[in-house]
Parts: C-alpha cells; structure tokens; sequence
C-alpha cells in the first residue's frame, strides 16, 4: 500500500551568466529547451519542465529561436513549461527595494502574457532572502515560498534548538515564514538542496541504493509523506530517460509512488496533507545561526564599481525618471512607459544572483558595465525630456523678459527638501552660422571677458532674494538636436550656480533665476540674515556642527545641537583578503593597518558662506599582494577557509583623497574618497568609532529598516561579521545617533571597539572561487575609485528623528532645467501630490504597466500604524488601494480638504492607483 509519495520535478538551474558569459551560456540554454520541447513531443509521460522561476529564460531563447514562440506559448497554456512569476532570480539583499518590486511585476506580466504562472515564490539560490518576502508575494496572490538558504533545518534529533524563540530553525523543510507587517506564507526549504533528484539510475542496482539514499534524506526533514524531489542542478541538461528512471524505481521502491510532478501539483499534494506543527520563522534568513562561514555576504563587498553603477540605475529609474514622467504627463506629455520597461529591463538583467554580487568571471561583468549605461542613458534621456516639457510649461513671465535667465529645481525624491543645488546656467547662447566656429568663439569669449559675478544674483518667482555663489564657467560647446531640423551647434556662456533652495515640496518645483541686480528693486535685495559657515585652521563649522580634522586625516564631529562629541571619526584600515569574489579572508594572525598617526596633507580647496570643502590626502604604503603560496592554494583548490597564504613584504604606495564637505545649516557631513588601488588581495574600509552604547544597528534592507544585533549569535565562528546594506546604517543609544549613507557601498560590520561602524570601499581578489578554478583579474579592482558617503548627526534614532529621509535623499540628485521668460500652464511653484504620514517612506511614483493609472508606493519603517493622507494637485476620477503587482482594490472617499486618508500598518508595503480622466 502506498504511503508516501516522491514528487520528481524537472528542472535547470538557470544561472543566466556566471562561469561562462552570458551568450556561451545562453547557447547551452537553446540546447537545454530544445531537447525539452523534442521529450513534450516523444514522450507523454513526460509532463513538465520548471523553468526555474524566471521569465528571462523564454525572452533570451526565443531571441535566438523566433520560430518556437506559438509552440512555446503552447507549452506554457499546458501547463508543461512552467515560467515565472519573476523576470530575474535576483539577489534580494543586492538591489533595492524597487527593484525587487519590478522584477516580480515585470515577470507576472510577461509570464502572464505567455500563457500563465505558477503561484509560487521561488528563490532557489538567493544569498539569503529580504524579511518581506512573504509581504512581497502574498501582494502578487502567492502564498507558498520555495528557497535554498538562510534559515536552518534541524531535523527531528535536535528538537532544543526548534521552537527555540530565536526564529530561523525549523525541525521540517516545511514551515510557515512571517513577515514584519505579520503576512504568512507557507515555506519550503530544499533542505538538501535543488539537487537533491538529479541523474536518477535507470539501472535497477543503482536506483535501489540511489533511492535507498535519496528517501532517507527526504523523510529527515519532511513534515508530510508529500517528499520532494528536484531532478536537476545549476545549468543541468535535460534527463530525458526520466520516465524510465521513474518507472524502475517504483518497481523497486514498494509503498512509494514515484510521480513526474510539478509545483502547482506538488504544493497542493502538501495542503492536503496538512502537516501541523510548523515552525514559525521570522523576518530576515541571512544565515545567521550559523558558523557565518559560507554566508556569502561578502558578494556585496566584490566588485564594488558593479555594485556603485546598480546604485546609480536604480536611483536614476526610480527617483528621478519615474517621478519627472508622471509630471510631464500631468503637464500633457505622453508617459514614456515603453521607453522605461527597457530601461528596467536592462537593468534587471544585471540583478542575478552571480551578476550582481560580482562573482562570475571577468567578461560577465564587463558586459554589465553596457547594460548599466543602456539603461542610464535611457533613464536620463527620460528625466532630460520631462523636465524640459515641465519647465516650458511653467509660467515664467513674471520675470524680467530681456533680464532673467529662469531655471527650475525639481525635487523627485518624495519627501521635501532643503539643500544645496549646483546648477549649470546659460547666460547667453549664439548658435553656429557663416562664421567660422573658432573666430565666433575668441569674439564670444571676448565679450564675456569682464562678467563679475558679484554683478548678478538669483531671485524666486516672488523677487526675494537666494543665497548663492556664483562663478563664471566661460564659454562652451553645445548643441540642440530639434525634431523638425537638422542638429544645430552653438557656443554659450555659461556661469556655475550654488544655491541654498528651502522647503522644495516632494514631487514638485520652484522656480529661480539668475538676474542682474541692477535690475530689481532695493527691497529684493534686503539680504535675510546668513547663518554663518567658518572655515580654517582644520576646521569647519556651522550652528549644527563642528568638524575638527586631525593631523592623520580622521576628524572628530561635535553635534553642537545635543553635545555629543564623535572622535577618531574616518581613519581607513586595511588588511589582506586571500578569500575570492564569495567570502573575505584574512590571513591567520595578520594585523589590521590603519591609517592612525599616518600625517595626511590638507587642504581647505572650497569656502563659501553655501559650502567648504577639506581635502586630505594619503600616500599609504602597503604590502603588493598575497605570497606565491595563495597561487598554489587556488590551483589545487584548498577551500579559502584553511589557506595559510599571507602578504608579501614588498611595499607600494596607494594614494587616498578625501574630500569632506559641510554645508550651510545641515547635520551632514559629506564624504567623497578617490583611491588609486596599485596593490592586489586586500580590503579597504573606512571606520567610524561611535562609542554610543547599543546591542543594535538599524539597517535599510528591503522595504524595511532591519533591526540587527551587534553581537552575533552563539554558533557564528567567523571573525568577520559583515553584513548587507541598501542606502545605510544606523546606530542610536535612544538620545543620539549617527547614520552613514552611502552610494553602492553595499557592506558594514559593527566592530566591538566602541561600536565602530566600519563601511567597506574596495575588496580585491584573484578567483572566482565555489566549485572550480576561475581565475578574476580584474576582480582585483586594480585603478582609480571614487566612493561616496554621508555622515548624519542625529538624535534619538534614525526613525524617531526622521534621519531615513535625508539618508534616502543623500544619493537622489536635484534636477534642474532651464528655460526662457514666458507664459505657461503651470505656476512658478508647485507640488503635484501632495502626501505626510508619521514613518512612511517615499518608494516610488510611476504610471501603471497595464494602465495609465497612476501608482504611488511608500512604506511604514517603523513598528506602529501610520495614516497616510494623500492630496492630488490635479483632478482625479478616483483613488484606490493597490498592490504590487498594481492590481485594484478599495475605493478610498477625499475628506472636505480633498485629501484621501488611509490607515498603513507596521511595516507595511503600501501602494495607492490614481484614476485620472482620460485625455
């Protein structure tokens, strides 16, 4: 009598590019569904294939094979081919939010499309997985998860550690896995990895002891005598006698049915078996009570310009782009949603697991490079245009038509700002005409010769006076590319505009120009009082901070507003890494270098009332490489975590520029450092000693600011305690905090000694590592880098003081377009939506994929319910809650203020569909 039931699922992981490059592995790829479709059409029995949970698969093979597209659409309506929901398995830890966001709605709706999607959330081989994966997917319809790491089986034999409290063991493979909001799915584990069914023996011997094995495995961890079986691995080829295989093991296997299965039959096999007692885990899976040695958390450390380029994207997309087409279209431009879905595509295709966490060979990522930039050009070429259709639309005439040059700040990061804005400005332009180019340049470039700058100033639309420094540039090159001419080549006079902007609403503008002063009015110039920005003597300091830079090139920061004193803030340390592109390692007993007592060279290079800038400069020496013995230790695959390898004695010099900059009253302290990597086999970090007591950091990760320990737990062994970051970390006693954000700089580690914050620059090293030879020169990261961060001075915590918003702003650029002296339909100023909410944070505005809809995300950082009350600009049909995946939910009713309220719980993913009229 049957008792139990082996579910054998087909399958490839399909690791898009990683050891070979991409359209070496995509030819395997052709092989791979070839073969597939030839076994749908030999043998019946054969009734499914998985396609690993990714769209991409289909995109990239029917590029090369068109002519399967109406027999693969086919395959998909049947139910043989199972694609998606995602378009990329991604790494979750690696990417932001959005993107996360993206890749599930862009893999829904292509998988969709094809014909259908299996409801489950698979994240096979993701180098642990985001706490709100269950939020994520319940979002999309899907409550079943299926992933390889992160959390721990412990089996039936080790009943202490299950139910331990602590929330990342489960006695089964099977569990229920909570979100911080509270959404639960049912969770799966391949507890004995997505291997563990591949090459089953057709030869009865064989098959007996292979099942004998393979069953003990399976029944150690299930929950259920539903057992599940994965016939495949990274890049499998197709077992096409599986029938047979399947056949002689049930005639050898008594009281086990042995069935070619799928997910979708496999999950609902498992329901019905309705396993009781499944553990509870929670949050985050990053491994953590483990020995911490094969996290592989130091991918987000590899390669760190992949990393700093992803960053750049994603920003450009989400924060700039998206928000500058959604005004546009309200200004009456066509939204570019075509133009966007490329963008994000190409971007997406650089999100995989060995793409993103810069651990594939070096041509892999030297093609990410060309993707990175497709998409930026795309995202910029986007913003450029919206902004530009906004300017002209904006009524300028209430500024002097011979006089004024207008220009228009547009913030797109969600919440309101003040700041600094550097802009570029046009004080006249001649375009190109009989004259030769040359000769019209030394007459332009005489003209100009005696602009005073002191001579001009910048005005808002009300004529008030702005605090600005302004410096001539001269002339330069330029040209307008018009739709109904050819090119047309000018030279203009340009001028460097520093400004101080106040209060530009979230999703809006403000209007400014450069102006003559002769030309205004004494009352316009009735300077506002200046607070004042001191700087000298390795020194600066505004009403918030003070910033005392010492000989070594660290400086201390007083946040005068609470008195609390930082020192010993920004030395660099160094220490040798003979690990591979996965995981650092150290060499045994080595000491850390660090640039104490080094004296640096410094330099005030900028002051003005708006901004002063210190540069300080090293000449480190520093050990070349690792010995000869790290070759040998490679070649002959000693695993990383028992080489004895050290680093040379041989010297060489690495030259550091630091660059920090303060800015007229602002708790930040900007930090840009250029180093010139000539040494091999390291780690560059730079280190910020707190001395504020906590036991925890608080970290952005996905859709949430992760509460994490400082002291890991009992089992981890590692020395190094690394672990992901997105846009920063956080640490508070409660009264006061420092937070340091970051642009791709995606790795920290909390160090003992007075809870220094260490955030790594650069990590080089020789090899791929995992599973074979692969030799990575380039992973070394030899050249020049430029790494940017930001230090806030806060108090109480980096929530409580709304410190996440200016972190989150710190790498979203202003926006700013010129324009001319005209009339328009919009004003000067203006927010387009209108939003608050205690806690919520801006994630994204964009038109709907489907629809013209308009989608507004934010999410609750923090663990209490928030109202969200949301005010259009512009006339709406109707506002409704939405999902994900931009489904729509219920109906909300504006208030007599016309604003449209809505309870968002702890935690919570939030997505809000405006209904616009149509046009």
């Amino acid at each position: 009598m049957t008792t139990k039931t082996a579910h054998v699922i087909a399958h490839s992981h399909w690791d898009r590019e990683w050891y070979l490059p991409y359209e070496k592995h995509r030819l395997r790829l052709v092989r791979l569904v070839e073969d597939v479709i030839e076994t749908f059409e030999k043998d019946p029995a054969f009734t499914s294939f998985h396609l690993d949970g990714q769209y991409i698969v289909l995109e990239d093979y029917l590029e090369i094979m068109p002519h399967r597209a109406d027999q693969v659409r086919s395959l998909v309506e049947q139910g043989k081919l199972i694609v998606g929901p995602w378009y990329i398995l991604q790494d979750e830890f690696l990417v932001s939010s959005e993107a996360n966001a993206r890749n599930l709605l862009i893999g829904i709706n292509a998988s969709r499309k094809m014909g259908g999607y299996p409801k489950i959330g698979y994240f096979p081989d993701s180098f642990g997985n985001m706490g709100q994966a269950p939020q994520l997917i319940r979002q999309a319809g899907i409550e079943v998860a299926v992933y390889g790491r992160g959390v721990k089986p412990v089996g039936f034999n080790n009943e202490i550690q299950s139910g331990s409290g602590h929330g990342h063991t489960s006695k089964y493979s099977e569990m229920l896995w909570e979100s911080p909001d509270g959404s639960r799915v049912l969770a799966i584990l391949f507890a004995n990895w997505y291997n563990n069914g591949m090459e089953i023996p057709v030869e009865p011997d064989e098959a007996k002891a292979y099942w004998s094995r393979k069953l003990a495995e399976a029944e150690e961890f299930a929950s259920s005598p539903e057992l599940l079986f994965m016939n495949g691995c990274d890049h499998q080829p197709l077992q096409k006698d599986l029938t047979v295989a399947l056949q002689t093991a049930g005639s050898l296997v008594p009281g086990v049915a042995f069935r070619h299965s799928s997910f979708p039959e496999y999950v609902a096999a498992l329901r019905s078996a309705s396993p009781e007692s499944l553990d509870v885990i929670r949050g985050e899976l990053r491994s953590q009570w483990t020995d911490g040695w094969m996290t592989l958390v130091n991918t987000a450390s590899s390669r760190v310009y992949i990393k700093q380029q992803n960053a750049k994207t994603q920003t450009l997309l989400e924060k700039v782009a998206e928000p500058l087409g959604v005004m546009a279209s309200l200004a009456g431009a066509a939204y570019p949603r075509h133009e966007l879905l490329y963008a994000w595509k190409r971007l997406l295709q650089n999100h995989p697991h060995d793409s993103i966490c810069g651990c594939s060979i070096d041509e892999v990522h030297r093609e990410m490079l060309t993707r990175f930039a497709k998409s930026q050009q795309v995202a910029e070429s986007v913003a450029t245009q919206s902004a530009a259709w906004v300017a002209e639309s904006v009524n300028t005439s209430g500024f002097d038509p011979e006089a004024a040059r207008p220009f228009v700040v547009f913030n797109s990061s969600g919440h309101g700002r003040s700041g600094i804005v550097r802009a570029t400005v046009e004080v006249e332009r001649r375009y190109f005409d009989r004259q030769p180019p040359h000769l019209k340049y030394q007459e332009f470039k005489q003209q100009w010769e005696a602009f005073n700058p002191d001579e001009w100033g910048i005005t808002d639309s009300n004529g008030h006076q702005v605090e600005a420094v302004i410096t001539p540039i001269g002339p330069v090159f330029g040209y307008d590319l018009p739709d109904d001419r050819f090119r047309q080549p000018y030279w203009a006079y340009q001028v460097e505009v520093e400004l101080y902007v106040q209060g530009i609403p979230g999703i809006g503008y403000r209007t400014f120009a450069l102006v003559p002063k002769e030309i205004l009015s004494v009352k316009a110039w009735e300077a506002s009082v200046s607070s004042e920005l001191v700087a000298g003597d390795h020194v600066m300091e505004n009403r918030f901070l003070r910033v005392e830079i010492a000989r070594d090139g660290s400086f201390a920061l007083l946040d005068k507003v609470n008195g609390r004193l930082y020192d010993g803030l920004g030395l660099y340390e160094d220490t040798g890494d003979i690990g591979n592109e996965y995981m650092y390692r150290q060499p045994d007993d080595e000491v850390a270098l660090t640039t104490q007592g080094l004296p640096a060279d410094i330099k005030l290079v900028h002051h003005t009332r708006l901004r002063a800038v210190y540069r300080v400069e090293h000449a480190w020496k520093l050990p070349t490489r690792a010995d000869d013995l790290l070759d040998e230790e490679i070649r002959s695959m000693v695993p990383f975590r028992y080489r004895q390898s050290r680093r040379v004695s041989e010297m060489a010099e690495v030259r550091i520029v630091t660059e920090l900059t303060l800015e007229k009253d602002s708790r930040r302290v900007g930090i840009k450092s250029y180093i010139d990597n000539t040494v091999r086999d390291h780690r560059i970090r730079m280190l910020f000693r707190t001395g504020l007591e906590a036991d925890h950091v608080t970290v952005d990760s996905i859709y949430e600011l992760a509460q994490r320990p400082i002291q890991p737990e009992a089992e981890w062994s590692n020395p190094s305690n690394a672990q992901h970051q997105n846009a920063f970390v956080s640490i508070s006693n409660g009264r006061e905090g420092l937070t340091i954000a970051n642009k791709g700089l995606n790795e920290y580690e909390v160090l003992a000694e007075g809870n220094t914050l260490a955030v790594t620059l650069l990590r080089g090293v020789r090899e791929l590592g995992d599973w074979g030879v692969f030799a990575t020169p380039e992973a070394q990261c030899l050249g020049q880098h430029t790494l940017e961060m930001e230090l806030i001075a806060h108090d109480l915590d980096v929530i409580r003081s709304r410190a996440y918003v200016q972190a989150y702003q710190f790498p979203v650029p202003w926006t700013v377009q010129q324009t001319g002296v005209h009339g328009g339909t919009l004003p000067a100023s203006q927010e387009f939506l209108q939003w608050e909410g205690e806690g919520l944070a801006f994630s994204a505005l964009k038109q709907g994929e489907e629809k013209h809809d308009l989608m507004f995300r934010v999410f609750n950082v923090s663990s209490e319910a928030a109202t969200m009350k949301v005010k259009p600009s512009f006339q709406v049909d109707q506002v409704y809650e939405s999902t994900i995946i931009e489904e729509m939910g219920e109906t909300l009713s504006p208030d007599e203020d016309e604003r449209y309220a809505l309870k968002v719980g702890p935690a919570t993913i939030q997505t809000l569909g405006i209904q616009t009229p149509a046009r």
